[in-house]
């Protein structure tokens, strides 16, 4: 005799992944990071200045 099985609870699959960085810290890409940074600090200032 087959057992019934528990239908009170529903399965939901879970295709969440931990985030992980995998970055190659050769010298051309932290240029480009360091380039990415300025960016971002130039964009902020501009964002407070116009408040």
């Amino acid at each position: 005799m087959k057992m019934e099985e528990n239908h009170s609870t529903f399965k939901i699959p879970s295709f969440a992944r931990s985030e992980v960085y995998d970055f190659d810290a050769s010298k051309d890409t932290l240029e480009v990071f360091k380039e990415l940074n300025a960016i971002s600090e130039e964009i902020e200032s501009c964002r407070l200045r116009n408040c």
